[in-house]
């Protein structure tokens, strides 16, 4: 059967669902958070989990996971996937625990590994013309960019009507589709001399668990503990036996050689920084909003809208924007673009922000996505060679996945630890805050929802305190 012009286009619809469904599930969890620590009494490093370990799994072996599609067929790995991942869902939908909660977000990362990277390798396979590959690509980030800021809003409306176990099960219907969808339109391919780095891909797990783990207890206690440190030499270690691994095996799980190209080492670190400033701030603010500023978890998805506009505008007209000027500025200048809109969180950040600096940073730094993603991507594709698409695709993930890892490990990490250096003074200050009309126990161990409201706390002791002293000093 000929691949036309319309069936191509209608495979890109199928890739798009399939694709929106673990980007989707990144972000539309974080407005759910607050719900379940309160539910599951979790702490902000058992949150930091729930999210990470998801992220974790994808991104470790999503790259052997991209190679052994490109060997067994690259439509077989995306369907298993996408069951993989409604069954992973549902347990999430399920669980009683934070422990069951994690377990099945892994199981969650496991089948996005399988469904991540056979879109962009169908992609690439479909589309020759580099033109409409282009184009293809480009609506595949704006798909991508979009579900992520969509994530908040509709996770807003379904804690607002339902409950957070609602989050996971609408992953259901939307997976049983893409899978019906999938198996009628598109096309199978693979590559039958690609070879799976297995022993790459353990370290590669093991290496990015012992850091993960270091940097998200270190908020806990703090980086000179000794179970931090020994934790982090161990994934150093492990790091160091990845790389030497990967440059002596004849079928690396990452082909170094690649990174002395710039047309790929330019794009993904362009990628890394975009992902890392946006789902660091989503992580955030989505919390703030509502267990500082009081907005319901509804209201709190339509003030992250902002972004995924953004992300639309700006991924609409990338294409237009490479052939006029080129790709490097419009890969530089969505850099500088979304960076400016991280600024204006950076000089603006209180315990109760200006609107239209909220609005304005996530429009600001959505646009430089927008703009950044699709010509990065497109770049990195290109210079993969066809029969390794799978490894290139998953390469891609890769580099967004880890991003957004870290920025939640590290700045969960940060606002862990703040929290608890202060906790002493807000006991010893308890007085003020009664006076103050904040109320409240305090836990050693928080929630995330205690953990915030205290941050209020912490904001009255740190600034209203010395204002008081003052105006009492003789």
């Amino acid at each position: 059967m000929p691949y036309t012009y319309e069936k191509r286009w209608a495979g890109l619809g199928a890739l798009c669902l399939a694709m929106s469904i673990i980007t989707l599930d990144n972000t539309v969890l974080d407005v759910a958070l607050p719900s379940i620590s309160t539910d599951l009494k979790a702490s902000m490093s058992e949150l930091q989990w729930i999210v990470d370990i998801y992220i974790l799994f994808f991104a470790s072996i999503l790259i052997t996971i991209g190679a052994l599609g490109d060997q067994f067929g690259r439509k077989r790995f995306l369907k298993i996937g996408i069951v993989l991942f409604v069954l992973a869902s549902l347990g999430a939908g399920l669980s009683t625990s934070t422990l069951e909660l994690i377990f099945f977000r892994s199981l969650s990362g496991v089948g996005a590994a399988f469904i991540m990277p056979s879109t962009l390798s169908i992609i690439t396979h479909m589309f020759t013309d580099s033109d409409e590959r282009m184009k293809a690509i480009g609506l595949w980030s704006m798909i991508f960019g979009l579900s992520q800021g969509l994530g908040p809003l509709i996770g807003g409306f379904i804690l607002e009507y339902t409950s957070w176990h609602w989050v996971f099960f609408i992953n259901l219907p939307i997976g049983l589709v893409a899978f019906l969808y999938a198996s009628w339109i598109l096309p199978e391919s693979h590559n039958k001399s690609a070879k799976a780095d297995i022993l790459g891909m353990v370290l590669c797990v093991l290496f990015l668990f012992a850091l993960t783990y270091g940097i998200i207890e270190a908020g806990v206690s703090s980086w000179s503990d000794s179970s931090v440190r020994i934790s982090l030499i161990i994934g150093l270690i492990f790091c160091a036996f990845f790389i030497l691994w990967e440059r002596r095996c004849s079928h690396a799980m990452i082909p170094f050689e690649l990174f002395e190209k710039r047309t790929f080492t330019i794009p993904s670190f362009a990628i890394a920084l975009i992902v890392f400033g946006m789902v660091g701030s989503m992580f955030f603010f989505s919390q703030l909003f509502q267990t500082v500023e009081g907005y319901s978890a509804l209201e709190a998805g339509l003030l992250l809208m902002p972004m995924t506009l953004g992300v639309a505008v700006g991924s609409k007209y990338a294409p237009d924007v490479v052939k006029m000027y080129g790709a490097p500025l419009s890969i530089g200048g969505g850099m500088i673009i979304s960076a400016l809109g991280m600024a204006i969180f950076v000089f603006t950040i209180d315990v109760h922000m200006p609107l239209w600096a909220i609005l304005g940073g996530f429009l600001i730094q959505g646009l430089g996505m927008g703009f950044s993603m699709p010509p990065s991507t497109d770049s990195i594709m290109g210079s993969i060679p066809k029969e390794k698409a799978g490894v290139g695709s998953a390469l891609n993930d890769t580099t967004i996945e880890l991003s957004a890892a870290m920025s939640i490990a590290i700045l969960g990490s940060y606002v862990n630890r703040i929290y608890l250096l202060h906790v002493k003074e807000i006991d010893v200050d308890f007085t003020l805050l009664k006076r103050l009309k904040l109320r409240s126990k305090l836990p050693i161990q928080p929630s995330l929802r205690s953990m915030i409201m205290r941050l209020k706390a912490i904001f009255f002791i740190l600034w209203i305190k010395p204002l008081l002293r003052e105006s009492t000093t003789p």
